[in-house]
C-alpha cells in the first residue's frame, strides 16, 4: 500500500515539474514578444516590469433614478399578520395579500406576492392544502 502511495506520489511530482517548465518556456515567449524580439528562445526569461505609466482616473458616473423605498413601520410583522388573517379560514394567496392589507399592513416592495411566498413557504411555519394556507401550529 505505502509502495502504490509512493509511486503515485513520484508520478505526480514528475508530472507537475514537467507542466512549470512547459509554462516557464511559454511565458519566456510571451516576454520575448511583449519586449519586441522575434526570435523566441526555450530557455525561461526574467520577468519584465511593466512600464509606469499615468492612467486617467475613470469618471464618476451618477446613477439617475435610483432612490431608496421608504422605511414603513408596520403595526406588526409579515407573519403574524399572516397568521392573523389566516387563524379564521384557511385562505389563497390573493386572499391572504388582501386581507394582510385590511390589517393595516404595507409593503415596500411592488411585488408584495413574492414577499408573502418567503412567509407561506418557510417549512412548518404554514399548512397548505388545495392552494389555500392555514396557520401550521
Amino acid at each position: 500500500m505505502k509502495i502504490d502511495s509512493i509511486t503515485q506520489y513520484v508520478a505526480l511530482r514528475s508530472s507537475l515539474l514537467n507542466e512549470k517548465v512547459a509554462l516557464e518556456n511559454r511565458l519566456a515567449q510571451i516576454n520575448k514578444a511583449l519586449q519586441g524580439e522575434l526570435s523566441v528562445a526555450a530557455t525561461p526569461a526574467k520577468a519584465v516590469p511593466a512600464p509606469k505609466t499615468k492612467v486617467a482616473a475613470a469618471p464618476q458616473v451618477k446613477v439617475a433614478n435610483h432612490r431608496a423605498l421608504p422605511k414603513i413601520k408596520n403595526p406588526m410583522s409579515l407573519k403574524a399578520a399572516v397568521i392573523k388573517a389566516t387563524n379564521v379560514k384557511p385562505l389563497t394567496k390573493p386572499e391572504i395579500l388582501t386581507a394582510i392589507h385590511k390589517l393595516g399592513y404595507r409593503f415596500a416592495t411592488p411585488t408584495p406576492l413574492k414577499s408573502l411566498d418567503v412567509v407561506l413557504y418557510t417549512k412548518g411555519d404554514f399548512k397548505r392544502a388545495n392552494g389555500r394556507f392555514s396557520p401550521g401550529r
